[in-house]
């Protein structure tokens, strides 16, 4: 699939064929409108808040202005954070030295909440992507229409940053929380296989890689049971889709796939995907905002996602984003951009992406930080029986598990796909860009710091290798 210019983002690697953009939208949209900002000090105006860590600074970030709705009503003294995404001023700040290299975690500024996270009950209107939707009636006129002109989350992520992070409601934090078993649907599961499969995109993870994988699983399903998505191909209905041929739950289309199917609009039929399934016909989605999308469809639906050891998926980041400059230098701040060098160590990009994080795509709802109530919900997501995960660490096992334990993946050749792998950034750093980097990382101060201030996604991680094996032993369970 051919990538066009506005679609490119930095965690994705040349020739990459799907992409995600939000924090490059925010950069090119607030350089295009001379920076204006209402904001008059660094710290914003009370009611400013956090939106949305920013997830390898791609799967979602944007400059935050709560705005009150009949949902969400908004309390009078939310916890003034630095604005996220784009060129804000927090940037700026770090950029120029402004920001203490003690001030690392950015969550101890958000109160305690008290705790809501019980399984929910499969009702569509608990995930926050439909909860932005509601809250915005303006997006009624444009959702449905078809071509290239419909809204974008990036769009809106003033709204569902909110949602997004819990950053909404300063009394209660309340992450998405799956059953441990599954959801009973209009349409009856058979065995361990799904009608739907959303992949849950973390960015420098291998997601790129494993999104080739499933792009070639729905291809070949396709060649042998028929499409369950024919609108899908090129000057189809769905053309827009960046993610082609898969579902698009990405920045770019997550509105317009959510409103196709909460409002069963063809292909989402509750009577046309009773026939796929049975068929052996299946749909597979991609992006980084789809957990809870199991929920707008009768349909026996999963979740797959691929974790990576946080320290090293933060470097790797660093490494591509700041070091290389990737797509087109997308994160540097114009002044970087005219000097030819982001200037920031790893400590110093850590403040600047703020923390760097992802754990809240997989429990959104509540704000990325070490509390019980957001750790715990993260991980009893990934013990649920429509959750399964793979380790960046242990790809081609995970594959191979897949394969053997998911019916649908059955016809998966291991051996071929591992050639797909090659994402990866040190062999294009020049080499006094590697000596800086070599220096940084012999800093143990620094690197131990940096590792300190994960200490909420190494519990997650922790636990997720922990429990490795054990999920592909259990029958799945859809949502």
């Amino acid at each position: 699939m051919t990538m066009r210019a506005a679609e490119r983002a930095p965690l994705i690697a040349p020739g990459a064929s799907s992409i995600e953009d939000i924090d490059v939208e925010c950069i090119r949209r607030e350089e295009t409108q001379s920076h204006a900002s209402t904001s008059t000090s660094a710290w914003g105006r009370v009611g400013r808040v956090a939106g949305a860590v920013v997830v390898a600074s791609v799967a979602f970030a944007g400059s935050v202005a709560v705005v009150a709705h009949a949902r969400a009503p908004v309390a009078a003294s939310m916890p003034q954070l630095p604005r996220l995404g784009g060129t804000s001023e927090w940037r700026r700040m770090v950029s120029r030295g402004e920001v203490s290299r003690n001030d690392l975690n950015m969550a101890a500024r958000v109160p305690e909440k008290t705790c809501s996270a019980t399984p929910l009950t499969n009702d569509a209107n608990d995930y926050f992507i439909k909860k932005t939707i509601d809250a915005l009636p303006d997006l009624a006129a444009r959702l449905g229409t078809r071509g290239g002109d419909f809204p974008h989350s990036y769009d809106h992520h003033e709204v569902e940053a909110g949602f997004m992070t819990g950053t909404n409601n300063a009394r209660e934090e309340s992450p998405y929380a799956l059953p441990s078993g599954g959801y009973v649907k209009k349409i009856k599961q058979h065995g361990d296989r799904a009608m739907v499969y959303h992949f849950i995109h973390i960015p420098k993870a291998g997601g790129t890689y494993f999104n080739e994988v499933l792009a070639n699983v729905m291809r070949s399903l396709n060649n042998k049971f028929g499409s369950a998505t024919p609108g899908a191909g090129a000057g189809g209905v769905y053309a827009n889709w960046i993610t082609n041929p898969l579902l698009d739950a990405t920045a770019h289309g997550v509105f317009q796939t959510t409103h196709y199917m909460l409002n069963k609009s063809a292909p989402f039929g509750t009577a046309k995907l009773a026939r796929d399934y049975a068929l052996g016909r299946r749909m597979f989605s991609k992006g980084s905002f789809n957990m809870g999308l199991c929920s707008a469809t009768d349909a026996p639906c999963m979740y797959l996602t691929v974790l990576r050891n946080p320290f090293d998926r933060f470097m790797s980041h660093y490494k591509y984003s700041c070091l290389e400059g990737a797509e087109e230098r997308a994160l540097w701040l114009p002044e970087w951009k005219a000097k030819g060098e982001c200037p920031l160590d790893p400590l110093q990009w850590f403040q600047y992406t703020q923390g760097d994080d992802w754990t809240h795509l997989l429990a959104p709802g509540a704000y990325p930080r070490d509390s019980e109530c957001h750790v715990e919900t993260v991980k009893a997501n990934l013990k649920s029986g429509c959750m399964r995960y793979l380790l960046t660490e242990k790809l081609a096992d995970g594959l191979t598990k897949m394969r053997d334990h998911l019916p649908d993946f059955a016809g998966l050749n291991v051996n071929s796909l591992k050639s797909l792998f090659t994402n990866g950034s040190a062999s294009r750093l020049t080499p006094a860009l590697k000596a800086r980097l070599d220096r940084y990382t012999s800093d143990e101060d620094m690197m131990n710091r940096i590792k300190k201030s994960m200490i909420h996604q190494f519990k997650v991680y922790d636990h997720a290798v922990e429990n490795y094996e054990a999920q592909w032993n259990r029958p799945l369970e859809t949502c």
